[in-house]
């Protein structure tokens, strides 16, 4: 009797020690990480425009960033020949500085535009199948900021898509079950998109129609 109370004292203290070393796990999982590295947008040692502004991407999200504007892993801030870029960690701890330079040049006045893409604004006859499998891509003059875009039949309700932001171009999925039709006029409008310098996009919307069923 003696040996098996034994046995069962020391299997409990087993399972206590496993459970005390998981709980202990846990809490260390749960302590934010410090972000420890910045990247820049344009470079550092690039030539930008003087009202231009930086992006900066962590690899950890910061609870702020000096004299930046942003949240989690993403912040903007205006550029300047030179930028020391400082931040506090979720953990609470400071960050940086991390030095960026810049060759300042005139002031960007130009507003970005849709340059191409696989549609065309007032583009007829277009083959609805290729869109429906492969998506919509729409290309701007120059990089811009994510905004929004909707695509509807004309005069009809906005049709589910997934819009992926990269550099100077923006691409639409269809989501499940949504798929263009033929012989229908689509309306593609794009808004909240700006330059790095703040223009906003000129001519926002793309207009097109499919052609009809063969």
């Amino acid at each position: 009797m003696q040996k098996t109370l034994r046995a069962l004292a020391l299997m409990m203290a087993v399972l206590i020690a496993a459970f005390s070393l998981g709980c202990g796990d846990d809490e260390e999982d749960d302590t934010p990480a410090a972000a420890t590295a910045v990247t820049a947008t344009p470079p550092s040692g690039s030539e930008v425009a003087a009202n231009a502004t930086i992006a900066l991407a962590f690899d950890q999200p910061v609870e702020s960033v000096a004299g930046a504007t942003g949240s989690g892993k993403n912040w903007t801030i205006p550029v300047a020949a030179s930028l020391n870029i400082t931040w506090k960690n979720k953990d609470g701890s400071d960050g940086g500085p991390q030095a960026l330079t810049y060759t300042l040049k005139a002031a960007d006045k130009t507003a970005p535009k849709v340059s191409g893409g696989n549609v065309k604004n007032g583009a007829k006859d277009v083959d609805p199948a290729p869109l429906n499998e492969s998506g919509i891509v729409i290309e701007f003059s120059e990089e811009v900021s994510q905004g929004t875009v909707e695509l509807k039949p004309e005069g009809g309700d906005v049709i589910g898509t997934e819009a992926a932001w990269e550099g100077k171009k923006v691409s639409l999925t269809m989501l499940a079950g949504k798929t263009l039709a033929n012989e229908t006029t689509y309306v593609i409008t794009i808004g909240g998109v700006k330059d790095a310098a703040g223009n906003a996009l000129e001519g926002g919307t793309v207009k097109f129609t499919t052609k009809g069923k063969e």
